[in-house]
């Protein structure tokens, strides 16, 4: 009861502030929030939260064979999660427009927000260390290929890459942060305190910006969409339980592998989409409607699943 009691309250937080963006636009209260809040959130506050949150962040204490399995898991996992969204959108014949976004929601959870509090809760600090660690591997590959790709498909580009789409707030904040990580640099107080707050104001505004956005949209098209629910299955049922399976027969060759590493990386596989890439998808003209309605489908799911894969890791890899 107390693992559904460690995801149901964060859950419970973002769904009120969704709750909250939603009546506002419905009561027009506050009309086109999305409108006005996609571009503070893109350019202003989740740069500062992406700075302060990796700066912040001392993951000496964990093993460097550790940090390497978790990296290879987390690339790994995303890849895999990448290549079967997106296989499977073929086959939905997702529309094109939304194809991108769609393997992107299906691949990318929501690892910080709702992944750190729920791993603290089960695991103590050391988990928190292996899920820091994890979401790290998930930020790189957003904010480089994933900002890469949306851009250029934003801009209906044929010229191949190009250097220009990596320049944006996020991507840049990122290398500022892993640089500050690596170094060990801190923010002064001065410093620290006021951006800390600015950039805790991300969470509160994607969750009120997804709330608007839903308040535009029908929501039985969300409950209904069966490309929706393929990502449900094949994110946050069908992957993470493979990846169970392939722990538990090859652990006899793995004795010395940390359990503890092993099942916080399999609640990370199967958080729910990631709140920020409803904003992007604003940003890059990707559907954002589509991204609403799978984050919100996605975390409700997710305060079922996330639970049952604990106690299956736990089963699995203590027994």
């Amino acid at each position: 009861m107390n693992e559904w009691l460690a995801v149901f309250n964060p859950i419970s937080f973002l769904a009120l502030l969704i709750i909250i963006g939603f009546v506002a636009e419905k009561t027009r209260f506050v009309p086109k929030i999305n409108e006005n809040i996609s571009r503070i959130i893109t350019n202003i506050t989740l740069p500062v939260l992406v700075i302060v949150s990796l700066s912040d962040q001392d993951i000496k204490q964990v093993p460097f064979f550790d940090i390497l399995i978790v990296v290879i898991l987390g690339v790994g996992t995303i890849s895999i999660l990448f290549i079967s969204n997106f296989c499977v959108g073929r086959l939905l014949r997702v529309p094109i427009k939304r194809q991108l976004i769609h393997s992107f929601l299906g691949s990318f959870g929501n690892v910080i927000f709702l992944g750190y509090p729920f791993i603290l809760y089960l695991f103590g600090e050391i988990g928190l260390l292996y899920a820091i660690v994890f979401s790290i591997v998930n930020e790189l590959i957003v904010w480089t290929f994933g900002s890469y790709l949306l851009n250029r498909n934003s801009q209906m580009n044929a010229q191949g890459w190009s250097i220009k789409y990596l320049l944006n707030p996020n991507t840049i904040s990122f290398l500022i942060g892993i640089l500050m990580l690596l170094l060990g640099l801190r923010l002064p107080d001065i410093l620290y305190t006021p951006l800390e707050r600015l950039g805790s104001a991300t969470v509160p505004l994607s969750m009120m910006f997804i709330g608007s956005t839903l308040a535009q949209s029908k929501l039985r098209e969300s409950v209904k969409n069966i490309s929706i629910w393929s990502l449900c299955i094949v994110k946050m049922i069908l992957i993470p339980f493979i990846f169970v399976l392939v722990i538990r027969i090859f652990m006899p060759f793995f004795q010395n592998v940390n359990i503890i590493m092993l099942s916080v990386v399999v609640l990370q596989i199967a958080m729910p989409s990631q709140t920020n890439l409803s904003v992007l998808a604003a940003r890059y003209h990707s559907d954002p409607k589509y991204a609403a309605q799978t984050i919100f489908v996605t975390t409700l799911v997710s305060s079922i699943t996330l639970p049952v894969f604990y106690f299956l890791c736990s089963y699995m890899f203590y027994f």
